[in-house]
C-alpha cells in the first residue's frame, strides 16, 4: 500500500502534543507568538515544533484548528 506524503497525513501525535504544550504555556495569542518565533528562527519552540514548521510551513499554522 503506497504511503501518503507526510504533509497530507497531518501532524504526528508528538507534534500535536508539542503544540498543545506551547499553547498552554503562551496563552491566547500562542499562534501569533509561535509564528513570530518561526519566522525569526530565534524562538524557544523546541525541536518538535521546528520539525512541524519545516514539514507543514508557517502558513499552514494560520488555518489549522487544534483538536481538543
Amino acid at each position: 500500500m503506497p504511503q501518503q506524503p507526510i504533509d497530507e497525513q497531518g501532524p504526528a501525535p508528538e507534534q500535536i502534543d508539542a503544540l498543545r504544550a506551547y499553547r498552554d504555556q503562551h496563552g491566547r495569542r500562542w499562534k501569533s507568538r509561535l509564528l513570530a518565533e518561526w519566522l525569526s528562527s530565534t524562538g524557544d519552540e523546541g525541536p518538535e515544533l521546528r520539525q512541524f514548521r519545516n514539514t507543514f510551513g508557517p502558513s499552514w499554522l494560520l488555518t489549522w484548528r487544534q483538536p481538543d
